[in-house]
């Protein structure tokens, strides 16, 4: 067979092999740099999101300190005494969650978890159904979504749990939780990249 006559199967190869650009000490230090940043970011979005896991599976209601109560007793007249008995205990009482972004209401969080369990959106039902159970049947969740700084043997479910989680606390106003979410997001959707169903 001569050289220009190919088979169908037959690949020709360049005369000189393609040379990889060597790695300098400049562009191996900024690649070491990028890859610990990447997985530092990494690790805090997981620890952000368990705060937040922890804090809504304890679901520990704190109530305001409020200043003892003061008898206005001495400065009424006595022929309106009776009439000022309405209101005597004051409005009720808010509680609140102590979450990683300071004191929530329980019922602002109750509202937007029902909301999202609610809303038209698919996605954000799951999301909102997935953060009903957790604060109504703690036992039937994981006690954390971490082992170590890791995710749990159980990592989808983890990644899934971490994304409620943290949508829930961008709805709160949470800020720092918008950049966690993004990367929590990216790494559930390169699994289902990898793992398709």
């Amino acid at each position: 067979m001569t050289a220009t006559t190919l088979t169908r199967h037959e690949v020709t190869m360049p005369s000189t092999p393609r040379k990889k650009r060597p790695i300098s000490i400049n562009r191996g230090q900024e690649q070491i740099r990028r890859l610990t940043a990447q997985r530092t970011e990494h690790r805090e979005a997981r620890l952000y999101a368990q705060e937040w896991y922890r804090v809504l599976r304890a679901w520990e209601v704190r109530y305001p300190d409020v200043l003892p109560k003061m008898s206005y007793a001495a400065f009424r007249e006595l022929e309106y005494a009776d009439a000022i008995t309405m209101g005597e205990g004051g409005p009720p009482q808010k509680t609140y969650l102590l979450t990683p972004a300071g004191e929530i209401s329980e019922t602002e969080i109750g509202q937007v978890i029902s909301t999202m369990a609610q809303s038209s959106v698919p996605d954000v039902v799951q999301l909102g159904r997935m953060l009903d159970r957790l604060r109504r049947d703690r036992n039937g969740c994981a006690e954390s979504l971490l082992r170590g700084t890791s995710w749990s043997q159980n990592k989808e479910q983890a990644v899934r749990y971490a994304v409620a989680v943290l949508s829930l606390a961008v709805r709160l106003g949470d800020v720092y939780a918008e950049g966690a979410l993004k990367q929590v997001q990216a790494e559930l959707s390169h699994m289902n990249v990898v793992n398709p169903v």
